[in-house]
């Protein structure tokens, strides 16, 4: 048995261990099944069903936890956490529980994306900052990466720079979402039917942060950082990548020092953004759609944001931070 599948037996195990214990205390297996089940009236928000699973989540995580520390022991969990980048991803709980409660006026009234044609640094100023999504078309049509970017790109690149692969690993983050990729190396070794998402193929859609220097020397010889941005705003010396098809991100924060912006070198997306929780009463979320060379820019530490690749095509976009 793969290492793989004892990971998942032992997960299966443990979660029949947690329900034998919860029904030898005198509960039901109806009981059992009204815990997943969400008791309240219908809404709008998208974060409702989130919102009750993360509770579940939290109640049953200790109990799951304290299972397999005295089924397998104590040995066992720490290998496997060290075989596995994050047993929470990203820690994104802790984040997503601990982060400042939001002041709603970042999307008090904000029902679209503000749209706009390619403009300079003068003309940009008075938006620079907002906290509303903007889009600013065509703002990338001229980036030289449009016609030099690709899997293929990426693939050489890294095979040929000493340290790469481990960079993303050690210094900066692999982002998989619901691709079935560990790392980077797996991404690269996909067979060329599924990197092209070719009928019966498994559709795919990851990210990474470049972090090693020749990497993004190279990279930036195709593209810059968006002309309009403001000459005092801090850009930081590292980028993002992501590519792929089909669902891209899923509904999240990030939890980055500056805003976003991206531009879509390939491609097309819809964005869907809401707002925090605790602002889904006074704000609403909506979507729009980002075209091959628009550069969209977003506050997505207090914007909720996801993506979908339309029609079936490619995306490929760089990103990166300023404030």
């Amino acid at each position: 048995m793969s290492q793989k599948a004892q990971h998942l037996e032992v997960i299966r195990e443990s979660f029949l261990l947690l329900a034998e214990d919860f029904l030898r205390k005198g509960h039901s297996i109806e009981d059992l099944k009204n815990v997943t089940k969400i008791r309240r009236k219908p809404s709008k928000s998208i974060f409702r069903h989130f919102y009750s699973k993360k509770l579940i989540l939290v109640i049953l995580l200790p109990l799951l936890y304290s299972i397999v520390v005295e089924r397998f022991g104590i040995d066992f969990l720490m290998q496997y956490t060290q075989n596995t980048r994050c047993l929470v991803p990203n820690n994104y709980l802790v984040w997503e529980f601990t982060r400042p409660v939001s002041n709603c006026d970042f999307c008090r009234g904000v029902n679209s994306a503000l749209v706009l044609n390619n403009l300079t640094k003068e003309e940009f100023q008075k938006y620079a900052y907002s906290s509303k999504p903007i889009i600013v078309k065509k703002a990338a049509s001229h980036w030289v990466a449009s016609k030099v970017f690709s899997l293929q790109f990426f693939r050489s690149l890294y095979e040929q720079i000493h340290g790469a692969y481990e960079s993303v690993e050690e210094e900066c983050q692999f982002l998989h979402f619901r691709s079935n990729f560990a790392n980077l190396k797996e991404v690269f070794s996909m067979s060329e039917q599924r990197a092209m998402n070719l009928p019966g193929e498994e559709a795919w859609y990851i990210g990474w942060k470049n972090c090693h220097p020749q990497i993004l020397e190279i990279m930036k010889k195709f593209y810059e950082p968006p002309h309009f941005l403001p000459d005092d705003a801090e850009i930081p010396n590292t980028n993002y990548i992501f590519l792929g098809y089909e669902q891209g991100a899923v509904m999240h924060l990030d939890y980055i020092s500056r805003l976003m912006w991206q531009g879509q070198i390939i491609g097309s997306k819809t964005w869907t953004v809401a707002p925090t929780p605790e602002c889904e009463d006074v704000c609403e979320s909506f979507s729009f759609f980002v075209d091959t060379g628009d550069v969209i820019l977003l506050d997505t530490r207090i914007w909720y944001h996801g993506t979908q690749v339309e029609n079936g095509q490619f995306s490929l976009t760089v990103t990166s931070e300023y404030g």
